[in-house]
């Protein structure tokens, strides 16, 4: 009887552990609006917003979308800022 006994706390326990991510993660998409994306820390909007000094024009594509500037590269096919696809 004590197999059952942990088998089912384990049961109760996993299920608990998937609603408390679940619930985390949509509460979390919630709170993202579409026009305003989270950065990572110590990056502000502005940074992208305005093109540097020091990289060469052809380096860089502005986004259609929020006018964001991103690294003109094949790797990277959405934009930093917002989201949307790059040209």
């Amino acid at each position: 009887m004590e197999t059952w006994a942990w088998l089912a706390a384990y049961l109760v326990g996993f299920a608990l552990l998937q609603l408390y991510l679940y619930r985390y993660f949509m509460r979390r998409s919630a709170t993202a609006d579409s026009s305003e994306r989270t950065t990572l820390v110590g990056e502000s909007r502005s940074r992208s917003l305005d093109p540097p000094e020091n990289v060469p024009d052809g380096d860089l594509v502005s986004c259609t979308t929020c006018g964001a500037y991103n690294e003109n590269d094949a790797m990277f096919t959405y934009c930093r800022e917002c989201g949307d696809r790059l040209n």
